[in-house]
């Protein structure tokens, strides 16, 4: 398989840090579509997921490497409800949900460049009152960013104007591929996950009840606190523990198969999303190249699924108010 490059993208950047990372980003959908580790032998690793051409990127349903938004992940019912108050959302034909913001959602858009640096890039988008059915005007910013020591940061901002409050959650959907492209399946990978709870959902993704102990029978096969192989598909949304938000310590470390590549992954959010691919060959058909099942894992630190209509869930509050604004961070630093 190629090494994603989307050569014929107009609004496409390639940063690369004094200590030879090197990212490649594309304004449509503010994608981060490539990701290149040097490794102890001189030699580099592309270790995300991407397409040969900007066409596979527009068509693709899998969200690859795409700003997700203005919510991650679904919210059921098709209905947003706040009190007595309600907004139809938009959907995909068929499902009883709205997926990663909707057909329409951040991932499908255009979105501008605002800053250009050596070591950052800035891009913006504004979605409408009423864009994909959520209420309220929404001015959003993300800010890629390479640190030292192979390290990628992710900033996002938020500001929601008008008079009624909307429901924020964003996050990155790259996959990662530790091994490189060789066709290793990642559930040879091994992973560790700062989470004790993780949330029951049916077999359309959507919560069951509240967040269980991995320690309780049925949840016990999702327990990633200490590092093992995956081992299994995954779809699932971790509770992260109390204190990741301060960033001192990694919400999820992944580590490659061959044991020549780790990454730790940080955030102030309250949940992660892991995600092993299994549906990536349907949702990269006819792209090229159209990745095979399980051949990435996506890790999406986010709110839980559905967390517009479960305000009783140990979590920050989703809603963001008028006149408020919505900030948070990822930092992945990978280690060889």
């Amino acid at each position: 398989m190629t090494a994603p490059r989307c050569a014929d993208a107009a609004d496409a950047w390639t940063l690369t840090s004094r200590d030879g990372l090197q990212i490649r980003i594309l304004g449509h959908g503010a994608s981060w579509v490539g990701c290149k580790v040097p490794l102890r032998d001189g030699a580099s690793r592309e270790v995300l997921l991407g397409f040969d051409d900007l066409d596979s990127q527009r068509r693709n349903r899998a969200y690859v490497g795409a700003t997700v938004g203005r919510w991650a992940n679904r919210i059921a019912g098709l209905k947003l409800r706040q009190g007595e108050r309600s907004w139809t959302l938009a959907s995909e034909p068929g499902l009883n949900h709205q997926l990663h913001g909707g057909p329409g959602g951040f991932h499908q858009r255009e979105w501008t460049l605002l800053e250009l640096a050596d070591d950052r890039i800035r891009l913006g988008l504004h979605s409408a009152d009423g864009d994909q059915g959520f209420p309220g005007d929404l001015d959003v910013e993300v800010l890629y960013r390479l640190l030292p020591g192979h390290t990628v940061e992710i900033d996002y901002r938020a500001r929601l104007g008008g008079n009624r409050a909307s429901p924020v959650g964003l996050t990155n959907h790259a996959y990662f591929q530790l091994d490189g492209h060789d066709d290793v399946d990642v559930r040879q990978q091994r992973l560790q996950v700062t989470a004790s709870r993780v949330l029951p959902v049916d077999g359309s993704g959507l919560p069951t009840g509240a967040p269980v102990s991995v320690a309780s029978p049925d949840a016990a096969r999702l327990d990633y606190q200490a590092s093992r192989v995956i081992g299994q598909p995954l779809d699932n949304a971790f509770l992260l523990e109390e204190g990741i938000a301060s960033m001192a310590r990694a919400a999820a470390t992944l580590k490659s198969r061959d044991r020549l590549l780790a990454m730790d992954l940080f955030t102030t959010l309250p949940a992660l999303q892991v995600y092993t691919g299994e549906f990536l060959a349907s949702g990269t058909r006819d792209c090229h190249p159209q990745w095979p099942a399980f051949s990435g894992i996506a890790l999406e630190p986010q709110y839980l699924p559905d967390s517009p209509h479960h305000p009783e869930w140990p979590q920050p509050d989703c809603w963001l108010r008028p006149g408020a604004v919505w900030a948070h961070r990822i930092r992945y630093r990978f280690r060889t």
